[in-house]
């Protein structure tokens, strides 16, 4: 009957007596599942054959209705740690679009001074990423006063929610998603037995969510699994303290068999700190968003698979969003919010080493996103 309830699985002695052996919980008239860690691989191992395979087309279809100025100002803010990655994509998308590039580097969570600087260099339009506006929030102000809009990536404030943030494209749904995808395939790569630590910079609203996808995944579809955090502060990975950190943490609990790295920046020094301590047999190494670094760990076998993130597509759809702006038009999925961001996982050495030999050793997008782009900005 519909509700929730005790399912008891009993047989009988040898004198006929009925015993329980277990009880499983049903809800809505179900039926238990008979053996709930295949069920959970077997609903895991659907996620992973989704995103096996590099995805094609881009997730913008809207075309622009209007005829794109030229000349143009784009301001983008690059961070010290990995946002130098973004820039060939900006460099082509502005370039296709006879605009101007001016690249700021900045210190994470430094941006205040860059954004007036930028504001000083004429800029039409500001792009930054994983920055959360409410650490820049007086600047944006100024923003605002000068017509200048902000394009992001990889944050969790929404466009509807903050004047003058005009994109947060691969925000709380994206990376929970690619946090879900990543915990998936090591619940198959494991048979359903990992005990998981991840190690991570919860300082950055966007790796929280990515952790909870994480997380929920092992809850869902891993009953055997275990999942914690080691959370890092972003001064202990710019010092090299992590490796050391990650190491302790192993030592002390010697039932961690799986480690699962948040993003690229930080797998730096964490092999060689698991091999010198004699780890490296016991503990497998995956991460989320690849670079050509970590590309080469996983053709060397020292790694077992990434995700692979397309840094240089989200500069494009940034910069698809200022395309839009110059010509009034709405951007689509609140600020590119909604549209997802192709993802894929690198699953053999071969699927890395086929990254690797591409002009930017990294999995840029799909194959002809940049003609995607131009088309519908009119340009193709």
């Amino acid at each position: 009957e519909p509700g929730a309830g005790i399912y008891d699985v009993y047989d009988f002695d040898e004198n006929g007596v009925q015993r329980v052996l277990e009880q499983q919980t049903f809800t809505s008239g179900s039926t238990p599942e008979a053996d709930p860690v295949a069920a959970g691989i077997a609903r895991a191992q659907a996620v992973v054959d989704s995103f096996s395979e590099p995805p094609d087309q881009i997730t913008v279809t809207e075309s622009i209705d209007s005829v794109v100025p030229e000349g143009k100002t784009v301001a983008w803010l690059a961070c010290e740690v990995t946002c130098a990655a973004f820039n060939p994509a900006f460099e082509a998308a502005t370039e296709a679009l006879n605009w101007n590039l001016e690249i700021l580097n900045i210190a994470s969570f430094g941006a205040n001074s860059s954004i007036l600087t930028a504001l000083d260099l004429g800029a039409d339009f500001i792009a930054i990423t994983g920055t959360p506006p409410a650490t820049i929030a007086d600047e944006i102000e100024t923003m605002v006063d000068a017509g200048v809009g902000l394009y992001s990536c990889f944050d969790t404030t929404l466009p509807s929610e903050l004047e003058g943030l005009m994109t947060n494209c691969s925000g709380n749904d994206n990376v929970f998603a690619a946090g879900s995808v990543h915990a998936n395939n090591v619940i198959v790569r494991s048979n359903g037995t990992a005990k998981v630590l991840m190690v991570n910079i919860p300082d950055f609203a966007v790796l929280v969510s990515q952790r909870n996808g994480a997380a929920a995944a092992f809850e869902e579809n891993c009953p055997n699994c275990t999942f914690e955090e080691l959370a890092v502060s972003l001064d202990q990975l710019l010092t090299g303290e992590v490796p050391g950190a990650i190491i302790s943490a192993f030592q002390a609990d010697p039932d961690l068999n799986w480690l699962m790295v948040a993003f690229d920046g930080m797998l730096y020094g964490i092999l060689d700190a698991l091999e010198g301590a004699d780890l490296d047999e016991r503990i497998s190494v995956s991460l989320t968003d690849h670079d050509a670094a970590s590309l080469q760990e996983c053709v060397d076998g020292r790694i077992e698979f990434g995700t692979v993130n397309p840094v240089l597509y989200t500069a494009w759809l940034m910069v698809d969003g200022m395309v839009r702006t110059s010509v009034g038009q709405d951007i689509p999925g609140n600020g590119h919010v909604t549209p997802p961001i192709p993802l894929f996982l690198t699953q053999t050495p071969e699927s890395c080493q086929a990254l690797l030999d591409t002009p930017e050793a990294d999995w840029k997008g799909p194959a002809t996103m940049e003609a995607q782009f131009s088309a519908l900005w009119g340009r193709g």
